[in-house]
């Protein structure tokens, strides 16, 4: 009877051993690389900011758009903004290195011709870069600050243009290629 056990255990020697091996061998090619996870987190730490000067019905606007936007804006995590009295209600942030949007920022003067985008019912126009882009088509102005490290400044444009639409009254004028 002892030589007939002596397969099995041979087998069961060979086999843990291996299984284990192909284990770790198949864990280690599924598993994400730290630098690619969601392990390495962003610097969600507060943004300092500069604070426009708003007057109280402008504040009451800006107010109403930071209280309701979202927690992410083109998949960036929405980041707290310090800098002075009204930085939480008339600015917001996103990401690392950070998305900016300022209510009350200053009005952008553009020429019928010039080139702006429709965004969710909200007209903008952008700087040759496309990193600095600001609405035309609202009462109170916000403007948008993109580092160049954000490759699609449109996903973040969308993402805040349907709470603007919402919350910011649309000005009485426009450029003709907002209409």
């Amino acid at each position: 009877m002892g030589e007939s056990r002596l397969p099995a255990v041979i087998a069961t020697a060979v086999a843990v051993p291996v299984a284990a091996v192909a284990g770790v061998l198949i864990f280690n090619a599924l598993a994400p690389a730290a630098e690619d996870s969601d392990l390495v987190q962003a610097d969600l730490s507060p943004v300092t900011v500069e604070v426009p000067a708003l007057s109280e019905e402008d504040a009451v606007i800006c107010l109403a758009l930071t209280a309701t936007a979202p927690e992410t804006a083109g998949g960036l995590e929405a980041r707290p903004v310090e800098g002075g009295d009204g930085a939480a209600e008339s600015v917001l942030a996103y990401g690392d290195p950070a998305t900016v949007a300022t209510c009350g920022a200053e009005a952008v003067a553009v020429e019928d011709t010039a080139a702006v985008y429709k965004l969710n019912g909200v007209c903008w126009y952008s700087d040759e870069a496309g990193l600095e882009w600001t609405t035309l088509d609202r009462r109170v102005p916000v403007a948008v600050a993109v580092p160049e490290e954000n490759e699609q400044p449109v996903d973040v444009l969308n993402d805040l243009s349907t709470v603007i639409a919402e919350k910011v009254p649309a000005a009485e004028d426009a450029p003709t290629g907002c209409a």
